[in-house]
């Protein structure tokens, strides 16, 4: 694959995939017009003594900058040499490309290679008549009371318990502190600390040690760390808390009639029935919408395989990862056990990067093939609803950032709706 643009030879050496290496070699003229333009360049900077810079003549430039000038000329060469060759092969480069190897010798034909990656040629295929299944399910009786009944949990107050000795169903207040081999666990100590003892416990064996005593009992509970631990020097091993029961509370859940729908803001406890009613439902067509969106992606990940430039992977790798990590510091975790778990989540995280970056030059293509936009007028509107829920004061700032900032994001995100839209209005979709 042998190229000629004007007298600069071009040709491809190799393809991997998304990698491409191309060498390219220009004339000794060429060589030699882009040292003479080198030493142009340096004279108009070069400071030598007796004279002003930039106007020290130019054989004393050639005798004292020769090494500076024949490292621009290489730099003007290789620059030229890259966008001829882009523009002859049609490349266009998802990143800069970089040089591998560089041959200068002045006077001489200048010859070097090159690596760049380009994004991949797809060409969609058997995206019309995906073959669906929606999930069909009616908002019940009994889903909507479910709901008034988690509402009302969601409200419950904590009372102090009648009971005299802890139970599976109360709320312990404990003091605690976590030994091993008789010292004291780094993190494993708290004063009035609320332990559900009817939720899942991260230690085994806590609750179950607590269950039978009374408030102001205290307690040496044995128990034993899990082996998948964040924490390897605990990983597995037996340890003892020293727990000192404070007090046995318990929810006092709110009666379901009008008083509690008043509480909520409500005329009755029908129009809250009613308003959770539409709530499920409405949560209900949007599972349905997201569970073909998420077929969809399956569906098209399947019929479409190929390479991706491997530093768009990198660059969705990362974005990831930092999602994740801001996530679980926010959750609490150390700094320390923040790189463990995203060590091991590393390799699914790729995974996942590929197909997201794959994802996005399939539907990119399939947008493309059916001429399916985001109008101006479909991208004002959103702006404006965007703006019309912002607070007064913002507003000014705000829409100009969307206008400017933000305009090729909100573009993208209109464009995929339409077109996950059009996808499964062309799709063949069996109801279950």
């Amino acid at each position: 694959m042998l190229g000629l643009t004007s007298d600069i030879k071009i040709k491809v050496v190799s393809e991997d995939g998304c990698l491409q290496t191309l060498s390219v070699e220009l004339p000794a003229s060429k060589v030699k017009e882009k040292i003479e333009e080198a030493f142009l360049n340096v004279q108009n900077q070069a400071k030598l003594p007796g004279f002003r810079p930039g106007k020290a003549p130019i054989d004393m430039v050639r005798e004292n900058f020769k090494g500076a000038a024949y490292e621009r000329a290489q730099d003007l060469l290789m620059r030229e040499g890259v966008a001829e060759a882009l523009k002859s092969k049609k490349i266009n480069p998802v990143q800069t490309p970089v040089v591998q190897s560089a041959d200068f010798v002045p006077e001489k034909a200048f010859h070097f290679q090159f690596q760049v990656e380009v994004a991949p040629h797809v060409k969609p295929s058997n995206y019309k008549g995906l073959k669906l299944v929606q999930k069909k399910k009616s908002v019940t009786d009994e889903d909507v009371q479910k709901a008034v009944s988690n509402l009302a949990d969601m409200n419950a107050k904590l009372i102090e318990s009648k009971d005299e000795t802890l139970k599976n169903n109360h709320f312990a207040v404990i003091n605690y502190e976590g030994l091993l081999e008789g010292k004291t666990i780094d993190g494993a100590k708290a004063e009035n600390f609320l332990l559900d003892m009817s939720a899942p416990q991260a230690i085994a064996g806590l609750a179950d040690g607590l269950v039978g005593a009374k408030t102001g009992e205290e307690r040496d509970v044995p128990v034993k760390f899990p082996e998948d631990s964040p924490a390897k020097e605990l990983a597995g091993k037996q340890a003892v808390f020293k727990v000192k029961l404070s007090a046995i509370k318990e929810k006092s859940v709110p009666v379901l009639d009008d008083e509690f729908a008043k509480d909520l803001g409500l005329e009755s406890l029908a129009v809250l029935k009613t308003r959770l009613r539409e709530n499920l439902e409405r949560e209900q067509i949007q599972g349905a919408q997201a569970d073909l969106e998420k077929q969809v992606v399956e569906k098209l990940l399947e019929e479409h395989s190929f390479q991706v430039p491997a530093s768009m992977v990198e660059r969705q790798l990362q974005h990831l990862i930092e999602r994740q990590s801001s996530r679980l510091t926010k959750q609490g975790i150390s700094r320390e056990d923040l790189a463990k778990v995203v060590e091991k989540a590393k390799p699914e995280v790729r995974k996942q990067a590929e197909k997201d970056v794959r994802l996005a030059y399939i539907l990119n293509a399939i947008a493309s093939e059916e001429k399916i936009e985001a109008t101006e007028a479909e991208i004002n509107s959103k702006i404006d609803g965007i703006i019309e829920k912002s607070e007064e004061k913002q507003r000014s700032s705000l829409e100009k950032a969307l206008k400017s900032t933000y305009a090729g994001q909100i573009q993208s995100e209109i464009r995929e709706s339409k077109l996950f839209t059009w996808l499964i209005e062309h799709a063949k979709i069996k109801e279950a």
